[in-house]
């Protein structure tokens, strides 16, 4: 399974500058790179790999290539095996399935190619788990914030509308988002985001507040402030949600209680140890649910060979 970390030796990719470049649908790039470079985005991606093959087919079994939503690395011969392989992949993409499965494809009677052989392709959905934090408003705490979650691994966006505050933090790489109206991100972001608030208008704080607990779908909603401040919100939201329950999935004041200071580096580490500890429960009822499946997903794997084995003989 391809490690978070990067290994030796790879390189760093961005899969923005391989969008700009045309690079979408790369059959050239070995498959273990890809999956560096997906890992390293957080991208949800597919292994299909041919696992057993009888007759002419156009590769041998081991091969492998990578599918995401979007684009696929490395091939298993082309044609309309790979094409099919393909739809399947980001279909379970799509689904977000977690089972391991193996599938047979017969060249001839299926597909219509000519080499007349059949193969049977596994295919393995990951679906990367690193934390997507949005934070909305880049200003001088979000400038200490940056410093610090730059340096952990999640996958980090500043959204605001002043670029003369976005751009200190482009150039340090971080992915930012210029927009007039900064609510317009909200139906763009990742399931399960963080989604920190701090911008410098409090009105915009607060309906950039309200649709994200109106969508129900962020593993935490933030909003910087003092104890009045929250008041005042959940007074207002309490009247405007659609369903007032919501307001429990807001966290306001935001930051580890144990890390006082009104610095901006101050707030920027106490909200930081916060995350760094959402992470870690998030990191840990993954591999939780991860454990209980995988005896279920290889058993039904192995039981997908032994019908391939049999097949053959």
């Amino acid at each position: 399974m391809p490690s978070h970390h990067n290994p030796q030796g790879f390189e760093q990719f961005n899969v923005d500058q391989f969008n700009k470049n045309g690079l979408l649908n790369n059959p050239g790039m070995h498959w273990l790179k890809a999956c560096q470079m997906l890992e390293q985005q957080g991208e949800a991606y597919c292994i299909a790999t041919v696992v057993a093959y009888v007759g002419s087919v156009p590769r041998s079994s081991g091969a492998k290539m990578v599918i995401t939503p979007a684009c696929q690395f490395d091939t298993l011969g082309g044609g309309n095996l790979e094409f099919q392989v393909i739809a399947q992949a980001r279909e379970g993409l799509a689904s977000h399935q977690s089972q391991v499965s193996i599938e047979r494809f017969s060249l001839s009677a299926d597909l219509g190619q000519c080499c007349g052989g059949a193969v049977q392709v596994m295919f393995e959905y990951f679906h990367t788990q690193t934390p997507q934090v949005v934070i909305f408003g880049a200003g001088h705490v979000c400038q200490a914030l940056t410093t610090v979650l730059n340096e952990l691994p999640c996958q980090l966006t500043v959204v605001d509308s002043r670029h003369e505050w976005l751009a200190p933090l482009q150039d340090k790489g971080i992915k930012v988002e210029l927009l007039e109206n900064p609510i317009e991100a909200l139906g763009q972001l990742p399931n399960n985001a963080y989604v920190i608030v701090m911008t410098q208008d409090h009105g915009l704080d607060f309906e950039i507040t309200r649709l994200a607990l109106e969508e129900n779908r962020f593993a935490f909603v933030g909003l910087i402030g003092s104890q009045g401040k929250k008041q005042r919100f959940e007074f207002r939201l309490k009247e405007q949600l659609t369903d007032a329950d919501l307001i429990h999935n807001l966290t306001c004041p935001i930051g580890h209680p144990d890390v006082k200071g009104k610095l901006p580096m101050q707030v920027a580490i106490s909200v930081a140890a916060q995350l760094i500890g959402l992470f870690s429960e998030q990191e840990a009822n993954t591999i939780n649910r991860d454990t209980n499946s995988e005896e279920v997903q290889w058993k039904h794997a192995n039981e997908a060979r032994k019908v391939l084995k049999e097949e053959k003989q």
